[in-house]
């Protein structure tokens, strides 16, 4: 039973990683775009702060998963 909540909590953590990423690629285009627009630029900082955006989407994954994985590991509820 332990099990099977740990694979859906896992699950519910690749599930929101997916919208994470499209939600900080999205806002990162946005302003990237409107720093370009602000300084004449042509699309140098959207593709950097799009970068940034799906660097920190990673990020997070990566600190859920492992904050998952020391619960599980320390024998704790996972709740």
């Amino acid at each position: 039973m332990n099990d099977k909540k740990f694979m859906l909590k896992l699950f519910a953590i690749a599930t929101s990683f997916m919208y994470e990423a499209i939600a900080a690629i999205a806002i990162g285009y946005l302003i990237g775009l409107g720093l370009d627009r602000l300084f004449n630029l042509d699309t140098v900082l959207v593709i950097v702060f799009m970068i940034i955006g799906a660097l920190a989407a990673v990020r997070n994954l990566m600190v859920r998963v492992y904050r998952l994985g020391v619960k599980k590991d320390d024998g704790e509820n996972i709740s």
